[in-house]
Formats: structure tokens, sequence, C-alpha cells
């Protein structure tokens, strides 16, 4: 009897495990996503991580401590199962920049010996064993060095650095990350340039090709107008190729470059304005050939419609939109283009307090930060306009730099999910706007942090393959990586 009793009992144990597993599965599982969570990681001061990626089924993450360069591997159940410290030559080295492919990772550095100061390339496996090591270019004895930008190929297969130099001098290199060949090396001067008036952006195509964007604004009869300096070069060619391109009385309020490496085309696209610089018109579209021969330009003033949604307030002619920025630029297997953009401000006010024990006066700065509603511009591959949609969200923090607010974009060829908390706070809701191909969209809630120990930071997610993005989590002076599956 007393063993029947037992076997009951764990009869009764093992369905009430059951009914609670099904239970976490539905949690997970409900809406077609799973999250797996590490374990807390101290975040140190003197601590700085980045989340390089993932290699077969390993989240990477490298923690930079002093002069010290850590490696960690988390396995499917994102746990930390190895941590390996990189060796380099010398103690003291800067990273300029990392690449992660399919089966390696590549870090890019520079370090200083016998008074020459050299950039180098490290390419390890999944586990960080050192597989290949490069010298890329000898920059000889220099005082200051450069503060270089890093841009990656679409297909993760060339990787171009550079910098402004000299105050007026473009010096760029693409590390060929297949045979680990310096492709090419260039210095080139640009006439009248300025890093505070003429921003500057930079992409590259698969081949390895730089394009360079300078954006730029004259005035005219009390007229300011706006163009763009664009500066081919590649290996191959004998000298950089400038040309100018012109939006006309129109001036740009923001914007961003892209190369289209299916449709062999170069894309600028993003918002202008005419009369005042707080307020966004309307975009632009300028499709290019990869040898910079303007193929088709296209300027759209904003709807009435479209202006009073987003300002939320009816607007019977357009004054434009403040506060707006472009967040990414998606292209389209046609040849055209989606806009995403966020309206996004930072206010600062002052507090002031009195101590009545002390009576002493003082005041203090707080920052407030406002993430406000995201949209979309779908444009066809002419420049024409195809269809627009709003997709509303509210987002308000204090002194945190904005660090958990904005969104991520998650790309499947269906469809994207864009990800974001609902409120900046511990205990939140994620949800998710699913975004289709005609524009439509629908809001779900994917998941609650309640208990959860977890406050994700959407801007610095990574998608690393088809299904899955890793998110870091700071709360409390605790790190962990959480790896979200569709």
């Amino acid at each position: 009897m007393a063993e029947i009793i037992r076997s009951k009992k764990v009869i009764f144990m093992n369905m009430k495990w059951i009914a609670t597993f099904i239970g976490i599965l539905i949690y997970f599982y409900g809406f077609g996503q799973k999250l797996v969570v590490s374990d807390e990681i101290p975040l140190r001061s003197e601590v700085r991580y980045d989340i390089l990626g993932e290699i077969k089924g390993n989240a990477l993450m490298m923690s930079t401590i002093g002069l010290k360069y850590e490696i960690s591997g988390f396995d499917e159940q994102m746990r930390n199962s190895w941590t390996k410290e990189l060796n380099f030559e010398k103690k003291q080295i800067g990273i300029m920049g990392y690449n992660v492919r399919e089966s390696d990772f590549t870090l890019i550095y520079q370090v200083r010996q016998q008074g020459d100061t050299y950039l180098r390339a490290h390419r390890y496996d999944a586990s960080a064993n050192l597989k290949d090591s490069v010298t890329l270019i000898n920059m000889g004895f220099i005082v200051f060095f450069p503060e270089y930008e890093m841009v990656v190929s679409e297909d993760r297969n060339k990787v171009l650095f550079y910098a402004i130099d000299k105050g007026n001098e473009l010096h760029a290199f693409v590390l060929d990350n297949e045979t680990m060949d310096l492709l090419w090396e260039k210095r080139i001067v640009i006439d009248s340039y300025s890093n505070f008036d003429n921003p500057m952006s930079v992409t590259i195509d698969n081949e390895g090709n730089m394009y360079s964007f300078i954006q730029e604004s004259v005035y005219k009869q009390r007229r300011e107008e706006g163009h763009f300096r664009l500066i081919i070069y590649g290996k191959g060619q004998f000298g950089p190729k400038i040309s100018t391109i012109h939006l006309g009385e129109k001036v740009v309020y923001d914007a961003r470059f892209i190369f289209d490496n299916l449709n062999k085309k170069l894309i600028a696209s993003g918002f202008y304005y005419n009369r005042n610089p707080e307020k966004a018109e309307g975009y632009f579209l300028v499709n290019l050939s990869p040898e910079g021969n303007l193929e088709k330009a296209k300027l759209q003033a904003f709807n009435d419609r479209f202006v009073s949604d987003l300002e939320g307030k009816d607007s019977r002619n357009n004054r434009g939109i403040m506060n707006i920025n472009i967040a990414d630029l998606i292209l389209r297997h046609d040849g055209g283009l989606l806009i995403i953009g966020e309206e996004s401000q930072d206010m600062e006010r002052r507090i002031n307090n009195m101590n009545r024990m002390m009576y002493d006066n003082f005041s203090r700065s707080i920052i407030d930060y406002y993430y406000n509603d995201i949209f979309i511009i779908a444009i066809n591959p002419d420049g024409e306009f195809h269809w627009q949609s709003i997709l509303y969200k509210k987002q308000y923090s204090q002194d945190d730099m904005g660090a958990f607010s904005s969104f991520f974009i998650f790309r499947t060829p269906e469809k994207l999910h864009l990800l974001f908390n609902d409120e900046i706070k511990y205990e939140n809701t994620v949800s998710e706007y699913l975004l289709r191909g005609d524009g439509k969209s629908e809001r779900k809630s994917i998941l609650s942090t309640e208990n959860q120990k977890i406050r994700l930071r959407f801007k610095d997610a990574l998608q690393v393959n088809a299904q899955r993005i890793i998110i870091p989590s700071e709360r409390r002076g605790r790190l962990r990586l959480a790896r979200l599956e569709f």
C-alpha cells in the first residue's frame, strides 16, 4: 500500500512538473519566440564589453579589462562555457574593429613598435584560437593616431577603415577578410573640407570599392542650397573619381547611403528642408551607377496627413516635422527602398535644490530622453512613393543616455520585426510590430520582464542569423546576454 501511495505521489509530482514545463513553453513559445538568458556577469567601471556575434552556435563576447582582452563563449543554453585571454606582441594595443563571419572572426588593431605604428589583423576560429596574423600597413612614426571608422561589406568579406588625417586628408584602406590581404590603401586630399561643416558618410560594396559622401551647402542669393561631393575609389583605379550631386534649393536634414549589391547601384536617401533647418519637409532618393553616374533623383514633400499623424495635431499645410532621424535604410529586392525613421529628442533642464540644514542652494542638470513613433516610407525603384506607415510607441527615460529606448529591426525575407520596450522601467513588457511588405502591421506583446531580472538594451542588440538575435541586459550593475529566437 505504501508503495502504491508513493507511486501516486511520484506520478502527481511528475504531472505537476509537466504542467509547469508546458506553462514555461507557452510563455516562451506562445508567440513563436524563445528566450534564453545567461547568468549574471558583474559590471565593473573599468570593464568594457562588445557582443561579437555567434559562430557555430556559440555566442561570443569580448571584454576589455585595462590592457587585457578576453573572449568568452556562451553555448546554446547561454552558459559561459569558456573564456580565453588574447595574446598580442605587446600589452598596449588599440582594437580598431572586428569582423565576424560564418566560421571565424577577425580583430584589426594598431600597435607601436620601435617608434613606428603598425596596423595588423588577427583571425581566430570559433574557439578563439589564432589561425592567421598579417601586418597590413606600417604608418611610420606618428604622434596622434587618427580615429578610424569601420564599414563592413554586405557579404562580410571586405572591411573598410577610414579616417580624416592632417585636417583634410582621407586615409582609407580595405582588408580582404577571405584572403587576409590588404586590397588597397589610398590617401585623398579633400579641398575645402571641414569636420564640423562637412559631415562625411562612407559605404562599401562587395567588391571592396569605397563610396564617400561629403555633405555641403552654399548660399546663393540669400538662399541655402545643398549638394554632396561623392568620392569613389577601388582596386585598380588610377585615381579617385570625384563628382557632385545637387539637390537644387533643398538642403539635407538627415541622410544615409547604401550600396545595393543585388541591383548594382548606389543609393543616397534621407530628409531635406527648404527654409527651416529644424524641420524636415520631405524625402529624397538618388540612384547612381557604381561609377557614380546619376541615374535618377527624386524629391518628394511629406503629405499633410503624414505630418498631422506624426505631429499629433491637424496640419493643413506641410510645415515640416521636428526631431526625426533616419534609423535605417532597408533595400527591397526590386530595387526599391524602405526609409525607417524615428521621433527622438533629449531635453536638458536644471533643478534647484536647497539643503535646509546647511542653507546651501545648488542646482543640477537632468536630461530627459524621448523616443516616440516609428515611421516607414516605402519608395519604388524609380523614386516614386509607394506607401507609408506609422508605428506608434512612447518611451521616456531620464539620465540614462536613452540606453533602453528606441527599437531593433529583426529582418526576415517575409517581414520585419521591430522590437522595443513598452516602458523604460525595471518591470516591463517587450512588444513588437510585425511589418509586411505591403505596409500593413500588427502589434504584439512578446514577453514580460517581471521577475526575470533583465533590462534589455535593444539599441545594442545584434542579429546573428535568420532566426536569432542577442540582446545585452544591464540591471543593477549586472550584465546578462539574452538570446531571442524566432
